[in-house]
């Protein structure tokens, strides 16, 4: 029989928090586990530990907490002995939350705003530590540009894993935030399947299957063939969200040291713009009730495009392959390379301003035809070796990126409509949009190699020092400028002390850079951003528990970060004077036992722009960037009723900051509405909220029936504004309603 190459060996970890409580609905919920929690400590230890050595497993029974994480060090050390912050999210996890895209598995991970656009349709947003993290596949960089890959499904995947803050120092080119790595599931030796027929609100059905196992008698070549079909209506008036994904591989167990995996994804996802760019009046700000007496707010649900020319179309075909060859007992080779090749078709009309009778509103039209086209690698050599007291684990690395995206795109006026009775047969977007600049192609090349080595060293099994340094070469052009080059070089360092009762503390430094795809006013192609972070934390795995706790307290300073503004005669101009501190910490705790399982987080940042093109953000928290954040979830799986299992979740976000701009109605009027006139911006915030989840389900013989409802109260809230130029009203970003799903699987 083979061994199960490394690949496949999936270790997830999954931490959550406990703090205050803002309501009813969330105390009770946190009152919940932390009796729980205090039970167990209660408890006494479990007798079988006669060592001082901690407990070590890489998944608790229920497939809800992983105690290993490959992605924080490329190699596998427990969490308990990684001096980082680290969370995973795993595939029972992900099923017992109901999430259908990765966004929606995000929502209870500490440090982790998954709202930054609302509800959005087009792909996955979320901010760590106050900045957008970097997404990552397998591994290897999955997303170059905007708007031109298919949005991922988490269907295809074994875990998520986040790793927070500065990981340039392995991972190459990531934001100061962090970076979000999906782990696509792979061929396993036993054979096993479900299918899966869901339906759900507008309109909803969708069908997938997953089935695995070995093609042979000795396990020497594994299959796993993945199938989605989804066809949906969203919230949102005439846009729709379906999907198909066929995603084949294939595990070739080519001797007892060496694996080859192969891995296709072909995908289609047919959607539209469910965001729809509300300005700040009408969202955050009440209609003057004294023009429009009847008029409030603007319904989520309202489409403000045009239903024959909206579109948001994408389709990718991906190949990834996969080596991993052990040497010897100490060293071994793992590799990986994907070649992927994606397009997006995107034509949509979105809020510009709103005229001075409050309901008629002005639209910017936008086509666009993008491509990518990707080849990333990422080889390494791994060894364990011991020098006296000291246990190395060393990893020398080298990886590549190779990307070119284009971009064929139209702006132009939209026309008008009645944002609260629209009539969509009044313009015909074929011929009635007034293109002011068409048909612009744009064109950006990237290249990326880097070297990397880290030792992770444990000494006398009491310490932990890990030490990592990265050198990367940087090639850049587009259609304006010539290749330039760009160098850079990351470090990190670490320390944690393993305490004989399962506690660890820790401290470390990392460093971040991320690539900037924008030129200057001279056609100077911007420098990477880059990100320095302290961090000092503890981690507790409680003796004879399933139980994982974390906290940490970090600074980061981010410099060369880019600021924008706008002239009427050239247009967005670049520049890069911003810097920007943010403080923080996190709680996380997850919590096992035989019939509850806890998942709880608290997070606050504290975010300050140092420098800024705009004077007035100086001193000013970051935008998107929620200072308080609090989750908890609670499954319950009784002994009693075999197969029952219920859930409950409320996740609060506090008050997120931005600068409103509200129009000058009078001079509008004395203008004659031909243009938006404003008031000078007001630093305000928006209102902090809870959301409710909620699960329950019956698993009998070899089927599985389940009921999900997100947004249980069926709230509308504004999760988030974003700025406001010279020309324009910012925008703001409501929540996904009250979704409902119901699944029946069958297990084989």
């Amino acid at each position: 029989m083979f061994k199960k190459p490394i690949s496949q060996r999936h270790y997830y970890y999954n931490i959550n928090q406990f703090t205050p409580k803002i309501n009813q609905l969330t105390a009770s919920i946190i009152l919940l586990g932390s009796g729980l929690w205090l039970n167990s400590a209660l408890a006494e230890e479990d007798p079988t530990l006669v060592n001082d050595d901690i407990e070590v497993i890489t998944v608790n029974p229920t497939g809800l907490i992983s105690y290993v994480s490959a992605s924080a060090s490329k190699s596998d050390v427990p969490i308990i002995e990684t001096p980082s912050s680290v969370s995973v999210i795993t595939e029972q996890r992900m099923a017992d939350l109901g999430s259908t895209t990765v966004q929606d598995a995000l929502g209870y991970v500490s440090g982790l705003y998954n709202g930054t656009y609302g509800y959005d349709s087009r792909g996955d947003w979320s901010s760590i530590r106050g900045v957008a993290p970097t997404q990552y596949l397998d591994g290897m960089k999955m997303l170059f540009g905007y708007y031109n890959n298919t949005r991922p499904s988490p269907y295809t995947l074994s875990q998520i894993e986040v790793l927070k803050g500065p990981t340039s120092v392995l991972y190459g080119q990531g934001s100061t935030g962090g970076i979000v790595n999906l782990v696509s599931k792979l061929p396993e030796e036993e054979t096993s399947g479900s299918i899966t027929a869901s339906m759900s609100n507008y309109d909803g059905y969708q069908i997938s299957g997953d089935a695995t196992g070995s093609l042979d008698e000795d396990g020497s070549v594994l299959y796993r063939v993945i199938g989605l079909a989804r066809k949906s209506g969203t919230q949102v008036d005439y846009v729709d969200d379906n999907s198909y994904i066929f995603s084949p591989s294939l595990t070739f167990n080519i001797n007892d040291d060496t694996t080859l995996t192969l891995l296709a994804n072909f995908q289609q996802n047919e959607t539209g713009s469910t965001t729809q760019f509300y300005p700040q009046e009408g969202t955050v700000v009440s209609i003057d009730d004294s023009i429009s007496p009847n008029y409030g707010n603007f319904s989520s649900s309202t489409f403000i495009s045009d239903p024959d020319f909206d579109r948001y179309n994408t389709q990718s075909q991906a190949l990834t392959a996969m080596l991993d060859h052990d040497l010897n007992d100490n060293w071994s080779i793992r590799g990986a390379m994907r070649y992927m090749n994606s397009s997006a078709q995107y034509d949509t009309m979105y809020a510009n301003y709103l005229e001075s009778d409050n309901e008629t509103l002005h639209r910017t039209a936008y086509s666009s035809d993008a491509t990518s086209k990707t080849l990333t690698s990422d080889f390494r050599l791994n060894g364990d070796i011991e020098t006296g007291l000291i246990e190395h684990n060393l990893v020398f690395g080298l990886d590549y990126q190779d990307s070119t995206y284009t971009n064929v795109y139209s702006y132009g006026d939209g026309g008008t409509i009645n944002v609260y009775n629209p009539d969509y047969s009044a313009f015909n977007a074929s011929t009635d949009i007034n293109w002011w600049s068409e048909n612009v192609a744009s064109e950006n090349k990237f290249k990326q190699s880097g070297a990397y080595a880290q030792d992770v060293m444990k000494i006398a099994n009491k310490f932990i020092v890990s030490s990592a340094l990265r050198y990367d070469y940087l090639q850049q052009t587009n259609l304006d400028t010539s290749w330039q080059n760009q160098d850079a070089v990351s470090k990190s360092a670490g320390l944690m002390y393993l305490m004989d009762a399962g506690i660890s503390p820790y401290i470390n430094y990392s460093e971040s850079f991320e690539v900037v795809n924008l030129s200057d006013v001279g056609n100077n192609l911007l420098d990477p951003v880059t990100g320095k972070q302290i961090e000092v934390g503890i981690k507790y795995q409680p003796r004879g528990t399933d139980h994982l706790i974390t906290a940490s307290a970090y600074r980061i300073t981010q410099k060369n970060r880019v600021n924008s503004t706008y002239d009427t005669d050239t247009g967005w101009n670049y520049s890069q004077i911003g810097k920007v501190l943010i403080k923080g910490f996190e709680l996380e705790a997850q919590l096992a036992w035989d019939e509850f399982d806890v998942y709880a987080s608290y997070a606050y940042t504290d975010s300050e722009v140092l420098e800024s093109v705009n004077d007035y953000e100086v001193g000013n928290p970051l935008e998107s960037t929620p200072n308080n954040l609090l989750s908890t979830w609670v499954t319950y799986r009784p002994k009693q009723i075999d197969g029952f299992k219920m859930g409950l979740g409320a996740r609060y976000v506090g008050n997120n900051y931005f600068w409103l701009t509200t129009r000058n109605v009078e001079a509008m009027s004395e203008n004659g509405d031909t243009e938006a006139i404003y008031n000078d911006p007001v630093y305000t915030k928006t209102d902090g909220y809870v959301i409710a989840d909620f699960m329950v389900g019956y698993e009998f013989t070899d089927y599985d029936i389940s009921l999900h409802v997100n947004n249980l109260e069926d709230k509308q809230v504004v999760t988030t504004c974003t700025n406001s130029s010279s020309t324009s009203a910012g925008s703001c970003y409501y929540n996904q309603g009250r979704s409902v799903m119901a699944s029946v699987s069958y297990k084989f």
